[in-house]
């Protein structure tokens, strides 16, 4: 064999791996299969808010500012873009086109169209801290919402604007509610607020315990619960003149409570709930599962059942839990 052949035979593998080589940069490998979309609703989103509108639609609001949505009572999702990476802490809907969001950093969403498009609405903000936990829809348009340094923001046309209603202080209202033609607020230190000028202006109302208070809730204008940390139960019959302190049934954080035509449910920490048959009074408590210690921040009741959120989500119906 020449110099010259050997040194071509010797140089064949090289010019193999050159090739290889420039196949593997130019030429684009074809798909197989189909691509798999991540589920609207992960194991790991938390969702602090839900609204139910009274038909088939159900929205939750939670972490990374994430808002999804169901139009068919829960069968199905899908998500919305919010247009924020805060967390959201609440959402309530006048109907099904128009909707409000608050939560961290004192953003406020609203949308006319379901959600297709959300904006964030200019509001007041704190020189020093801003976090907005609940908001609630009342009718004609009107909304409050609440939270930190002693937040209460009203607005009279869908969400668009945003007023202060009352002045800024170091203190967290954590629920609000409506009972007849008053509103209510709960917060930090046993604080208890109403308004019976559709909340313009804020009466403070004494309470029984010092601990804060993070949901209420009325079934008329006189029969009021309010529940807190470390089990606290608070009952009014005088539509809130006074608060009496219910015997504990729990030490588990409760953070909100709802009622129906056949009593009363509070939600809190570790899967807890509390029941009340009719009355404010008689209290039991229960895990939802023995297999998880999902915790539930909200609890709203529409068409006949509870509605659960948090670390979960589902329906209590009938004392049965339906994780949906």
């Amino acid at each position: 064999m020449s110099k010259l052949g050997a040194i071509a035979l010797a140089a064949m593998p090289w010019a193999i791996i050159i090739g290889l080589l420039g196949a593997a940069l130019f030429v684009k490998p074809q798909p197989v299969g189909q691509t798999v979309s991540p589920p609207v609703r992960e194991s790991r989103d938390h969702f602090f808010g839900l609204a139910v509108d009274g038909g088939e639609h159900i929205w939750l609001a939670g972490n990374d500012g994430k808002i999804v949505v169901s139009t068919d009572a829960g069968q199905t999702w899908f998500a919305q873009i919010s247009g924020t990476e805060q967390h959201l802490q609440d959402i309530a809907a006048w109907d099904a086109d128009r909707v409000v969001a608050v939560g961290n950093d004192g953003v406020v969403l609203v949308t006319e169209n379901g959600g297709q498009q959300w904006r964030q609405a200019d509001v007041p903000r704190s020189k020093v801290f801003n976090k907005l936990m609940r908001v609630i829809a009342l009718p004609d348009g009107r909304a409050l919402a609440v939270g930190a340094m002693g937040a209460m923001l009203l607005s009279t046309d869908y969400g668009v604007h945003w007023q202060r209603v009352r002045q800024e202080e170091d203190i967290a209202w954590n629920g609000v509610t409506a009972a007849g033609d008053a509103l209510w607020v709960v917060g930090e230190f046993g604080r208890l607020a109403k308004s019976v000028d559709q909340g313009n202006t804020w009466q403070d109302i004494h309470s029984p315990v010092d601990s804060s208070l993070t949901g209420i809730a009325f079934q008329n204008a006189n029969l009021g619960v309010a529940v807190g940390l470390d089990g606290v139960v608070l009952t009014t019959q005088n539509g809130g003149a006074t608060w009496e302190v219910e015997s504990s049934v729990t030490e588990e954080h409760l953070f909100d409570v709802a009622n129906s035509p056949n009593g009363w449910v509070a939600v809190g920490n570790k899967n807890l709930v509390l029941t009340s048959d009719g009355t404010p009074h008689g209290w039991s408590s229960r895990r939802l599962s023995d297999r998880d210690l999902a915790w539930h921040t909200e609890i709203h009741y529409a068409s006949d059942k509870f509605y659960l959120v948090g670390a979960s989500f589902g329906i209590f119906a009938d004392s049965q839990w339906h994780k949906l």
